[in-house]
C-alpha cells in the first residue's frame, strides 16, 4: 500500500484517457480513491476496470480479472465476510491460470494480521472452522504472504478473546526463521508484534521492546524502511506502559503525523498512539481532535478493533475533562467488544480505563465485563500510571527536601530519616508534607514512582 503513496502524485497527474487504459492504472486509482476515504471515487474506478476486464481479450482480460481479484481483497470498504466464498473461487483461477494476482500486503505494513490491511473481527466468531477449512486457499491465494499467515491469525483472535496463548506464542517463535526464509517482512511484523503483545501483556516490557528493536535493526538492514513509522509507534507505546513520558515526548515530537485534517488512514496506528501521548501530556482536548477523523473511516472500512480502540480513548479523553459523554463511547466499545468476545482490545488500557468501567453501569452480559475486568485489573497492577498525565512539580524541591525524598524513595521511616539527617521528627514531617504537595500526590506510597517520572531520582 505504501508504493501507491509514494506514486500517487504520478498517478494523479496522467489523463483519465490514459488510466482507462491501463488495468495497473485502474487498479491503483481504485486503492489510492480509498486510502484517501474517498469510497465513491474507489467504487468508480472498479467498475471501469470491470468494464475494460468484459470487453478485453487474452491476455488484458487475464491481467484486468487478476486485478480485479486483489481490489475485491484489498479494497478497505469491502468486509470481510464476502472473502470466505471468494479465497476459493480465486484459488481456483489461480490453479486454472485464468488469472495472476499482483502480489499483496495482508498487513498495509501494521503489526496484526487481525486489524491489518482488513479487520478480520467477523472471522474470529468461527475461527477453528475457518482455519480448517480456508487455510489452504488463502495460503495458496497470497502466496508468499500466506506462509504463517492462519497460525498467527488464529494466535491473534485467542489473544484478543483474553486466551493464554502462551504455547501459540512459542509455536510461531519456533516457525519464525522459516517465514523470514519463505514469507515476507509484513507476515514477520505481525508474528513479532503479536509476540511483543503476549510480552506486554504479561508486564515484560523490557523483553518486548527488545524484540521490537531486533526487527528494528533487521529492517533497517534490509532496506524495508516502509515498517518503520507503525515500528516506532509500537515501541512508543512500550514506552508509554513504562511511564517513560519522555521518551514519548520525543516520539510525539519527531515522528507523530500531527495533522488531523489531512487524514491518511494507513496511519491509524500512528494517530492512536498520537492520542495516548497526548493523554500523558495533559492535553485530552487535543487527543479528540486527533481520534474524531478516524470515526467516518471505522464506520465505512468495518474497522471494529480500531472502533473499540477509538471509544475507549475517546472516553478516557471526555471523563477527563467532565463530559459525562464518556459513558456512551465506553458503551459502544463494550458493546463492540462483546459481540466478539474480546477481552484485550479494552483491557490494555489497564489503569486508564479501570475507574470507567469501575463507574460505569453497562447492561450487557456480566460474565463479560467480570472477565474484562479482572483482566483490567491485571494489566493496571503491572502498569499503574499508564496513560496518567505527566507528573510536574508544583515548585522546586529544596535541598534538605531532595535529601528525605531519596530515602523516602529508598523505603525509610520517619524515625530512620529523622537518625541519618540528625534532624528532629516534626522536622522530617514538615519536609514530607511540602514533598506530597510539590509532587501533586497525597499517599507516601506514591512517592517512589512520582518521583522516578519527574527524574529526581535514578530508580
Amino acid at each position: 500500500m505504501g508504493y501507491y503513496l509514494e506514486m500517487e502524485p504520478y498517478y494523479r497527474a496522467l489523463p483519465e484517457e490514459k488510466l482507462r487504459q491501463s488495468p495497473a492504472l485502474m487498479q491503483a486509482m481504485s486503492i489510492l480513491c480509498a486510502m484517501g476515504m474517498d469510497y465513491q471515487g474507489s467504487e468508480r474506478w472498479y467498475e471501469t476496470l470491470r468494464d475494460f476486464a468484459a470487453r478485453s481479450r487474452g491476455g488484458d482480460a487475464r491481467e484486468a480479472k487478476g486485478r480485479l481479484a486483489w481490489l475485491d481483497v484489498a479494497l478497505p470498504q469491502r468486509g470481510v465476510e464476502s472473502l470466505v466464498e471468494l479465497f476459493p473461487k480465486i484459488f481456483a483461477l489461480l490453479t486454472a491460470r485464468e488469472i495472476r494476482l499482483p502480489p499483496f500486503s495482508v498487513t498495509s505494513t501494521l503489526p496484526s494480521l487481525m486489524n491489518g490491511g482488513k479487520d478480520f473481527s467477523p472471522w474470529s466468531k468461527r475461527d477453528s472452522l475457518l482455519y480448517a477449512t480456508l487455510r489452504l486457499p488463502v495460503e495458496a491465494v497470497l502466496g508468499r504472504d500466506g506462509v504463517g499467515l492462519a497460525d498467527c491469525a488464529m494466535a491473534e483472535s485467542r489473544f484478543e478473546k483474553g486466551e493464554d496463548i502462551r504455547d501459540r506464542a512459542m509455536k510461531l517463535l519456533a516457525d519464525l526463521e522459516r517465514i523470514r526464509r519463505d514469507g515476507t517482512p509484513d507476515m514477520e511484523f505481525a508474528v513479532v508484534g503479536l509476540l511483543a503483545r503476549v510480552q506486554m501483556d504479561a508486564g515484560h516490557t523490557q523483553d518486548a521492546e527488545e524484540s521490537l528493536h531486533s526487527l528494528r535493526r533487521r529492517l533497517v538492514q534490509a532496506k524495508e524502511h516502509r515498517f518503520l513509522p507503525n515500528l516506532d509507534a509500537m515501541l512508543c507505546r512500550v514506552q508509554l506502559l513504562q511511564a517513560d513520558d519522555e521518551a514519548a515526548a520525543v516520539w510525539y515530537r519527531d515522528k507523530a503525523p500531527r495533522d488531523p485534517q489531512c487524514i491518511q488512514t494507513l496511519n491509524r496506528y500512528q494517530y492512536l498512539t498520537q492520542a495516548m501521548v497526548q493523554l500523558v501530556m495533559g492535553d485530552p482536548q487535543g487527543a479528540l481532535f486527533t481520534l474524531a477523523p478516524l470515526e467516518p473511516y471505522c464506520q465505512a472500512c468495518h474497522r471494529y478493533i480500531d472502533g473499540i480502540q477509538l471509544n475507549v480513548l475517546r472516553a478516557i479523553a471526555e471523563q477527563r475533562l467532565g463530559d459525562e459523554q464518556w459513558r456512551e463511547h465506553l458503551y459502544a466499545a463494550l458493546d463492540r467488544a462483546q459481540e466478539f468476545g474480546f477481552v484485550r482490545t479494552i483491557s490494555q488500557y489497564g489503569a486508564a480505563v479501570l475507574p470507567l468501567l469501575s463507574r460505569c453501569r453497562w447492561q450487557g452480559d456480566a460474565s463479560f465485563l467480570a472477565r474484562l475486568l479482572a483482566a483490567t485489573r491485571k494489566q493496571a497492577a503491572c502498569y499503574p500510571n499508564f496513560l496518567s498525565p505527566m507528573q510536574r512539580l508544583d515548585a522546586p524541591l529544596s535541598e534538605a527536601e531532595l535529601q528525605v525524598l531519596r530515602l523516602l524513595c529508598a523505603g525509610k521511616s520517619n524515625a530512620e530519616i529523622c537518625e541519618m539527617l540528625h534532624i528532629r521528627l516534626s522536622t522530617v514531617k514538615t519536609h514530607v508534607s511540602h514533598i506530597l504537595r510539590k509532587l501533586g500526590i497525597t499517599r507516601r506510597s506514591q512517592v517512589k514512582d512520582a518521583a522516578r517520572r519527574l527524574h529526581l531520582v535514578d530508580t
